[in-house]
């Protein structure tokens, strides 16, 4: 069974800090988010991505067929240096990545590069990924997301190699609600977002995450 990385009271403390330093705004959300679009790289500059991403027109289980999804380019490794290290940097890089693509996946459908980064007892990972596939499922998809980075750091952390812990500032953006035919008007928010990861092989892998937010 994974562990939260933040409790209930640690996220809305972490929040509640990151709004009153001004730049390193963030929140850190319980419940998996929404989509989270390409986000800002270190030097303050935005990923813009490798390819477009998304299932396009589909068929769908009952026979219909899915909206073709958005034509938005999907997060690059490339603008991620050393992500693909065997270093701190490189654990903080691959989960900003993971990050950015959790937001891609709820504006397009495609959880296939998040899947590739999770571990397969990672409970909170799989619910992020169940969230996307089912916005794939109905063609139904989040507005595009900015983000605004703020702190990302690593330490130690028990029954995994390493934390990272990642805040930013997600701009307004609209939610469809796939039970209705309603959709959602969500206002700028502040995260905080913490992983737990391990090196496989080859790359990082995501063992455990944490998620908050609040209204910025």
């Amino acid at each position: 069974m994974t562990r939260r990385l933040l409790t209930a009271s640690a996220a809305a403390a972490l929040v509640l800090g990151l709004a009153a330093c001004g730049d390193d705004t963030g929140g850190t959300i319980t419940d998996p988010p929404s989509t989270i679009a390409t986000g800002a790289s270190d030097d303050g500059g935005t990923s813009d991505g490798g390819g477009a991403g998304g299932s396009t027109g589909e068929a769908s289980d009952d026979g219909g067929t899915t909206k073709a999804a958005p034509d938005i380019p999907a997060p690059d490794p490339a603008d991620y240096p050393g992500m693909d290290e065997h270093t701190d940097e490189g654990a903080e890089q691959a989960f900003k990545f993971y990050i950015d693509s959790v937001f891609w996946g709820f504006e397009t459908g495609d959880s296939a590069a998040i899947k590739e980064m999770t571990a397969a007892d990672c409970n909170s990972c799989t619910g992020v990924i169940d969230q996307i596939d089912d916005h794939g499922k109905a063609g139904e998809y989040w507005s595009h997301v900015s983000l605004e980075a703020g702190e990302l750091r690593s330490e130690p952390y028990e029954d995994f190699e390493i934390s990272v812990i990642y805040s930013f500032v997600a701009s307004a953006h609209t939610e469809p609600d796939l039970d209705s035919d309603d959709t959602e008007d969500v206002p700028k928010a502040l995260y905080g977002t913490a992983g737990a990861l391990n090196w496989q092989d080859d790359h990082w892998e995501l063992g455990d995450v944490s998620i908050t937010n609040e209204d910025a």
